[in-house]
Protein backbone atom coordinates (compact mmCIF):
# COMPACT_ATOMS: atom_id res chain seq x y z
CA UNK A 1 0.00 0.00 0.00
CA UNK A 2 2.86 2.35 0.84
CA UNK A 3 4.87 1.71 -2.07
CA UNK A 4 1.45 1.79 -4.40
CA UNK A 5 0.60 5.68 -2.78
CA UNK A 6 4.73 6.35 -3.84
CA UNK A 7 4.38 5.95 -7.23
CA UNK A 8 1.50 7.26 -7.77
CA UNK A 9 2.43 10.75 -5.93
CA UNK A 10 5.63 9.99 -8.03
CA UNK A 11 3.48 9.58 -11.45
CA UNK A 12 1.71 13.09 -10.18
CA UNK A 13 4.42 14.88 -10.05
CA UNK A 14 6.01 14.01 -13.33
CA UNK A 15 3.03 14.77 -15.13
CA UNK A 16 2.95 17.98 -13.57
CA UNK A 17 6.62 18.46 -14.64
CA UNK A 18 6.11 17.35 -18.20
CA UNK A 19 6.59 20.91 -19.89
CA UNK A 20 10.38 20.85 -18.79
CA UNK A 21 13.49 18.68 -19.66
CA UNK A 22 13.00 14.71 -18.53
CA UNK A 23 15.58 12.42 -18.22
CA UNK A 24 14.99 8.64 -18.13
CA UNK A 25 17.67 6.35 -17.13
CA UNK A 26 18.21 2.23 -17.02
CA UNK A 27 20.84 0.20 -15.41
CA UNK A 28 22.51 -1.99 -13.48
CA UNK A 29 23.40 -2.16 -9.66
CA UNK A 30 24.73 -4.17 -6.19
CA UNK A 31 23.65 -3.66 -3.10
CA UNK A 32 25.36 -4.86 0.19
CA UNK A 33 23.69 -4.64 4.05
CA UNK A 34 25.99 -3.44 6.81
CA UNK A 35 26.99 -6.94 8.08
CA UNK A 36 25.48 -9.42 5.73
CA UNK A 37 27.67 -11.94 4.43
CA UNK A 38 26.41 -12.10 0.78
CA UNK A 39 26.03 -9.34 -1.87
CA UNK A 40 22.74 -8.45 -4.19
CA UNK A 41 22.72 -8.04 -7.96
CA UNK A 42 20.10 -6.82 -9.77
CA UNK A 43 18.83 -3.50 -12.10
CA UNK A 44 17.26 -0.17 -11.45
CA UNK A 45 15.57 2.56 -13.48
CA UNK A 46 14.44 6.12 -12.87
CA UNK A 47 13.83 9.36 -13.99
CA UNK A 48 15.45 12.75 -13.61
CA UNK A 49 13.81 16.48 -13.54
CA UNK A 50 16.26 19.45 -13.54
CA UNK A 51 15.64 22.27 -11.32
CA UNK A 52 18.38 24.36 -13.07
CA UNK A 53 21.30 23.46 -14.70
CA UNK A 54 23.39 22.12 -11.72
CA UNK A 55 19.96 21.23 -9.48
CA UNK A 56 17.87 18.01 -10.07
CA UNK A 57 15.25 15.48 -8.34
CA UNK A 58 15.40 12.16 -9.06
CA UNK A 59 13.48 9.25 -8.41
CA UNK A 60 14.49 5.55 -9.27
CA UNK A 61 13.38 1.89 -8.73
CA UNK A 62 15.76 -0.73 -8.35
CA UNK A 63 15.41 -4.77 -7.46
CA UNK A 64 17.87 -6.83 -6.47
CA UNK A 65 17.35 -10.47 -6.73
CA UNK A 66 17.17 -13.08 -4.12
CA UNK A 67 19.64 -14.81 -2.59
CA UNK A 68 19.42 -17.91 -0.24
CA UNK A 69 20.76 -18.26 3.46
CA UNK A 70 23.75 -20.13 3.75
CA UNK A 71 22.50 -22.22 6.66
CA UNK A 72 20.08 -25.06 5.72
CA UNK A 73 17.16 -25.20 8.37
CA UNK A 74 14.84 -27.98 9.18
CA UNK A 75 10.66 -28.03 9.97
CA UNK A 76 8.24 -30.32 11.87
CA UNK A 77 5.43 -31.38 9.18
CA UNK A 78 2.39 -33.52 10.44
CA UNK A 79 0.12 -35.60 8.46
CA UNK A 80 -2.95 -34.15 7.13
CA UNK A 81 -4.57 -38.02 7.69
CA UNK A 82 -4.10 -39.73 11.04
CA UNK A 83 -3.68 -42.72 9.24
CA UNK A 84 -0.48 -41.53 7.32
CA UNK A 85 2.60 -43.39 8.41
CA UNK A 86 4.87 -41.60 9.14
CA UNK A 87 2.89 -39.21 10.95
CA UNK A 88 5.77 -36.54 11.58
CA UNK A 89 8.46 -35.63 9.09
CA UNK A 90 11.71 -33.53 9.48
CA UNK A 91 12.10 -31.21 5.78
CA UNK A 92 14.92 -28.95 4.68
CA UNK A 93 14.60 -25.73 3.45
CA UNK A 94 16.44 -22.59 2.69
CA UNK A 95 15.34 -19.46 3.47
CA UNK A 96 15.43 -16.15 0.85
CA UNK A 97 15.48 -12.71 1.00
CA UNK A 98 15.20 -10.10 -2.09
CA UNK A 99 15.09 -6.64 -1.96
CA UNK A 100 13.25 -3.89 -3.75
CA UNK A 101 14.31 0.04 -3.28
CA UNK A 102 12.15 2.99 -4.31
CA UNK A 103 14.36 6.46 -3.80
CA UNK A 104 14.27 10.07 -4.46
CA UNK A 105 16.36 13.31 -3.55
CA UNK A 106 18.14 16.49 -4.96
CA UNK A 107 21.22 15.67 -6.76
CA UNK A 108 23.78 18.56 -7.16
CA UNK A 109 26.55 18.59 -9.81
CA UNK A 110 29.99 20.10 -9.66
CA UNK A 111 32.14 20.63 -12.74
CA UNK A 112 29.99 20.94 -15.87
CA UNK A 113 26.37 21.27 -16.12
CA UNK A 114 23.53 18.16 -15.33
CA UNK A 115 23.52 17.72 -19.43
CA UNK A 116 26.92 18.53 -19.95
CA UNK A 117 30.08 16.93 -20.34
CA UNK A 118 31.86 15.46 -16.90
CA UNK A 119 30.46 16.26 -13.53
CA UNK A 120 30.71 15.16 -9.94
CA UNK A 121 27.32 14.87 -8.28
CA UNK A 122 25.73 14.09 -4.77
CA UNK A 123 23.02 14.99 -2.33
CA UNK A 124 20.76 13.51 -0.10
CA UNK A 125 17.74 11.00 -0.49
CA UNK A 126 14.95 8.81 1.05
CA UNK A 127 14.07 5.31 0.32
CA UNK A 128 11.59 2.87 0.82
CA UNK A 129 13.02 -0.74 0.99
CA UNK A 130 10.87 -3.87 0.70
CA UNK A 131 12.76 -7.04 1.71
CA UNK A 132 10.34 -10.52 0.38
CA UNK A 133 11.20 -13.41 2.11
CA UNK A 134 10.80 -17.00 1.17
CA UNK A 135 11.06 -20.10 2.88
CA UNK A 136 11.84 -22.53 0.02
CA UNK A 137 11.17 -26.09 1.40
CA UNK A 138 12.11 -29.39 -0.30
CA UNK A 139 9.89 -31.62 -2.05
CA UNK A 140 11.31 -34.38 0.34
CA UNK A 141 11.55 -34.97 3.79
CA UNK A 142 15.72 -35.13 4.87
CA UNK A 143 15.73 -38.74 4.07
CA UNK A 144 14.59 -38.35 0.68
CA UNK A 145 11.51 -41.29 0.79
CA UNK A 146 8.79 -39.46 1.33
CA UNK A 147 7.33 -36.70 -1.06
CA UNK A 148 5.43 -34.66 1.84
CA UNK A 149 3.70 -31.35 0.11
CA UNK A 150 0.20 -33.11 -0.43
CA UNK A 151 0.02 -35.29 2.50
CA UNK A 152 1.42 -33.23 5.22
CA UNK A 153 1.14 -29.24 6.56
CA UNK A 154 3.36 -27.31 8.35
CA UNK A 155 3.15 -26.07 12.33
CA UNK A 156 -0.44 -24.18 12.87
CA UNK A 157 0.37 -20.16 12.04
CA UNK A 158 3.57 -21.13 10.22
CA UNK A 159 3.78 -19.17 7.40
CA UNK A 160 6.34 -19.30 4.65
CA UNK A 161 6.14 -15.96 2.99
CA UNK A 162 6.93 -12.28 4.73
CA UNK A 163 7.55 -8.82 3.83
CA UNK A 164 9.72 -6.44 5.80
CA UNK A 165 9.04 -2.61 5.03
CA UNK A 166 11.77 0.11 5.76
CA UNK A 167 12.11 3.47 5.62
CA UNK A 168 15.09 5.24 5.57
CA UNK A 169 17.38 8.02 5.11
CA UNK A 170 20.87 8.70 3.47
CA UNK A 171 23.60 10.30 0.99
CA UNK A 172 24.21 9.50 -2.72
CA UNK A 173 26.95 10.70 -5.06
CA UNK A 174 28.88 9.76 -8.10
CA UNK A 175 30.01 10.84 -11.75
CA UNK A 176 28.87 11.23 -14.94
CA UNK A 177 29.95 12.01 -18.84
CA UNK A 178 27.45 13.52 -21.16
CA UNK A 179 28.37 12.50 -25.23
CA UNK A 180 26.35 15.64 -27.16
CA UNK A 181 22.85 14.20 -28.62
CA UNK A 182 23.83 10.48 -27.37
CA UNK A 183 23.16 10.63 -23.57
CA UNK A 184 24.86 10.49 -20.01
CA UNK A 185 26.74 7.50 -18.50
CA UNK A 186 26.96 7.41 -14.82
CA UNK A 187 28.17 5.60 -11.67
CA UNK A 188 27.25 6.74 -8.20
CA UNK A 189 27.15 4.76 -4.80
CA UNK A 190 24.04 5.34 -2.42
CA UNK A 191 24.55 4.93 1.55
CA UNK A 192 20.89 5.04 3.71
CA UNK A 193 20.02 4.02 7.38
CA UNK A 194 16.43 2.98 7.80
CA UNK A 195 14.89 4.82 10.65
CA UNK A 196 11.86 2.74 10.78
CA UNK A 197 11.59 -1.13 9.84
CA UNK A 198 8.81 -3.91 10.21
CA UNK A 199 8.43 -7.40 9.68
CA UNK A 200 4.78 -9.12 8.75
CA UNK A 201 5.62 -11.87 10.68
CA UNK A 202 8.18 -14.54 12.16
CA UNK A 203 9.38 -15.66 8.94
CA UNK A 204 10.59 -12.27 7.82
CA UNK A 205 12.32 -11.34 10.92
CA UNK A 206 13.82 -14.33 11.42
CA UNK A 207 15.83 -12.98 8.03
CA UNK A 208 19.60 -12.94 8.26
CA UNK A 209 20.23 -10.99 4.99
CA UNK A 210 18.25 -8.10 6.39
CA UNK A 211 20.17 -4.99 7.10
CA UNK A 212 19.22 -2.04 8.40
CA UNK A 213 22.10 -0.27 6.17
CA UNK A 214 22.41 -0.89 2.90
CA UNK A 215 24.84 0.49 0.22
CA UNK A 216 24.31 0.08 -3.45
CA UNK A 217 26.22 0.87 -6.46
CA UNK A 218 25.11 1.68 -9.57
CA UNK A 219 26.20 2.06 -13.34
CA UNK A 220 23.96 2.74 -16.49
CA UNK A 221 22.61 5.08 -18.99
CA UNK A 222 20.70 8.55 -19.18
CA UNK A 223 18.69 9.98 -21.94
CA UNK A 224 17.58 13.14 -22.10
CA UNK A 225 14.14 14.32 -23.57
CA UNK A 226 13.03 17.51 -24.34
Amino acid sequence: MKSKLFLSLLLVFLISNLQSQVSLSLGTGVLKGFGVPKTFYGFQGGFELPKNNDVTFYARLGYYFPRNEGETMTANVTAIDLTTSPYNLSVNYLSSTNYTTIEGGTRYYLGNDYDNGFSIYGGSNFMLIINSVKNNYEKFDYTGQYEWENNYELPQNTEDKGKIISIALGLQGGVKYTFPARGTIYADLTGSYALFGKASNQTAANSNLYAPMIFSFNVGYRKDLY
